[in-house]
């Protein structure tokens, strides 16, 4: 008598990648570094439509050299393709761990300029998110799975 295999019986230990192939599921700390991720965009689009809003209703300020629609702009680029980036992340594909990363090594630079100029209540919230982010991104378990998931 032959005993036959049932594949759809067996548990599968790993996870699905976006790619198709068999990938490793994320760490938790990367899933929270996603989520922090995900918040800071949300923030910062936020931030572009109100430029954009206030630049479209006739705005302008004498003493700035930048325009608001440009830096819209700017806003929505960078952070609809870290958006991406963390989207990607909780759904299993490891590249947006990167645009995460470099985002908040800019905002702890933002951050510095905040304090150096007296904002500190601006100032100690952007360096705490800034650094969250990048703890949960560089938790030793977040690059080893970094590292295996190649």
């Amino acid at each position: 008598m032959t005993s036959s295999r049932n594949s759809s019986a067996r548990p599968n230990s790993t996870a699905q990648s976006p790619e198709g192939g068999p990938g490793i599921a994320a760490p938790r700390s990367v899933l929270v570094g996603a989520w922090i991720g995900i918040a800071e965009c949300v923030l910062g689009l936020g931030y572009g439509i109100f430029l954009l809003i206030r630049d479209l209703m006739g705005y302008r300020d004498a003493g700035a050299v930048i325009s608001g629609w440009g830096t819209a702009l700017w806003f929505f680029l960078i952070f609809g393709a870290v958006l991406a980036g963390a989207i990607m992340l909780l759904r299993g594909s490891r590249w947006g761990r990167g645009p995460i990363i470099m985002l908040n090594l800019c905002l702890g630079g933002v951050a510095y300029y905040m304090f150096t100029s007296g904002a500190l209540n601006l100032a100690i919230p952007t360096v705490v998110v800034a650094i969250a982010a990048l703890a949960c991104m560089f938790n030793p378990k977040a690059v080893d799975w970094a590292a295996r998931s190649m």
